[in-house]
Order: C-alpha cells, then sequence, then structure tokens
C-alpha cells in the first residue's frame, strides 16, 4: 500500500499542470529558436548560395533538438496521457512537436489533434496542417495548401492539392489566409519564395523533390 501511494504521489507531481505548462514553455523555445536559425541560413543559401556547411549544421542540430523533444513528449504522455487542463500555449507546443516528429507518431496523435481542434484547444488550421503534412508524406495531394517541398533549383514549390479551385475556399474555413498572403507572409518574414505550379502533379512532385 505504501508503495503504492508514493507511486500515485510521483504521479501527481509529475502530472501537476502547472509544471507541465512550464516545462512546455521550455520546450517551445527550444523547437523555435533553431527553426529560426535556420530560416536564416536557408534565405542566404537560396539568395546567394553560400552557407552551405551552416545549413547542414544547422540541418543536424535541428534534427537533435526535434528528437529530444519528441523523447520528452512521449515521457509526458507515458505518465499523463494529453491533459485537457493544459493551457493554450502548452497544447500548441504539443502540436509542433507532433508536427516536426517522424509520421508514425504524428499520425498516432492526428485523431486527437483532430478533435482537440473541434474542442477549441488547438486551432482549425493546426489539425489541417497536420492532415496536409501527413497526405504529402503518403504521396497524396493535400486539401488546404499549407505544405511546400525544395526542388532541385532551391525553390520552395506548393506540393499539389486536391482541388486548387475550392482551395481558397478550404482555407478560409479553417482560419487560413489566403494563397497571396500566404506568399507575402513568406517573403516578408523569412525571405523565401514560393513557387505554386497548379498543374503540378503527384508523380512530378515526387520526382522533384
Amino acid at each position: 500500500i505504501s508503495l503504492l501511494l508514493t507511486s500515485i504521489s510521483l504521479q501527481a507531481q509529475h502530472c501537476n499542470i502547472d509544471s507541465l505548462n512550464a516545462r512546455f514553455v521550455t520546450m517551445k523555445q527550444k523547437d523555435q529558436d533553431i527553426r529560426k536559425e535556420l530560416m536564416k541560413a536557408v534565405s542566404q543559401y537560396q539568395k546567394d548560395g553560400s552557407g552551405q556547411i551552416n545549413l547542414l549544421t544547422l540541418s543536424g542540430k535541428m534534427q537533435a533538438q526535434d528528437q529530444q523533444n519528441q523523447e520528452e513528449l512521449l515521457a509526458i504522455f507515458e505518465g499523463c496521457s494529453w491533459p485537457v487542463a493544459l493551457n493554450e500555449e502548452s497544447h500548441s507546443t504539443i502540436y509542433l512537436i507532433l508536427q516536426h516528429s517522424p509520421d508514425a507518431l504524428m499520425r498516432q496523435h492526428y485523431p486527437t489533434v483532430k478533435a482537440y481542434a473541434k474542442k477549441g484547444l488547438l486551432a482549425p488550421d493546426d489539425a489541417a496542417t497536420m492532415y496536409d503534412r501527413l497526405q504529402m508524406n503518403a504521396g497524396l495531394p493535400q486539401r488546404y495548401g499549407t505544405q511546400t517541398f525544395s526542388d532541385s533549383q532551391n525553390r520552395n514549390q506548393i506540393w499539389p492539392v486536391e482541388n486548387a479551385e475550392k482551395l481558397e475556399d478550404l482555407r478560409k474555413s479553417v482560419g487560413l489566409p489566403t494563397m497571396e498572403a500566404y506568399f507575402q507572409i513568406a517573403r516578408d518574414s523569412f525571405k523565401v519564395e514560393m513557387v505554386w505550379d497548379k498543374t503540378l502533379s503527384i508523380a512530378e512532385a515526387k520526382k522533384m523533390k
């Protein structure tokens, strides 16, 4: 009985909401910091072809940081599941970590992401973006136009979409900006140029990716 009570007490401490929220603040910072560095390196490389070694180094660091965050998140899930009581930033951080995870882990938790988006714990575009990522990873057309890939000319190509004619309405339905605004954000915030070839097929995209 004593061991059982001790175990319950330790789990309660481990799953304390305030403590978890604090941990997720740190995890989000680590996730975003390395990506900001990488985006600067990508922009420079696309601009003049310089900094390739730095780009590769930062890519490796990002992968290592992503894995560390994923391992910490899985440890939390094992003991506490995905607590509904977490604050908005923590839910958002969990989504980010899953979005940057291997396909199998993302696919495993997509139903929860979709359910939490319906409850308002995550933004509707979070579920839409993860859906698109899973579709692209499976070699299928995306729905909301959120996913890009780098082609052989280092351009950010939009992965083929299911229905280009209805794309703007679908984006609006989940709170995403228009494609034109999306391109503008990429240029202004990240200095990255986007290319959208509406005639591009899945087969062609796979060869270019």
